[in-house]
């Protein structure tokens, strides 16, 4: 799935910042079930494919959400926004902001 992703770089060290986005490129750019140590790391697309576009993208929202909050607590979305195809495919524009606390 390719993806774009907006982070902010407010309250993250430079390190701190380039070690979150790349977490995050990486989690949303991996299949579920292709890492053989952790098979729910990673987007179920599988789930998602053949509903109706506007179902797909609520389904997607809430999985990278889901997603997120598991693998990358240093984050929280703030929002989704598709992007689509006349084909059907769907680009999400996520945004991310440095979690509380």
């Amino acid at each position: 799935m390719e993806s774009y992703i907006e982070l902010s770089s407010d309250g993250f060290s430079d390190e701190e910042f380039a070690d979150v986005k790349k977490c995050l490129e990486t989690l949303l750019s991996i299949r579920e079930g292709s890492l053989p140590m952790d098979r729910t790391f990673g987007i179920d697309l599988d789930s998602i494919a053949g509903y109706p576009l506007n179902v797909a993208q609520n389904m997607l929202a809430l999985e990278i959400t889901e997603k997120v909050r598991v693998y990358e607590p240093r984050v929280t979305v703030k929002d989704i926004e598709f992007e689509t195809s006349i084909s059907g495919q769907i680009k999400p524009h996520i945004y991310f902001a440095k979690a509380e606390g």
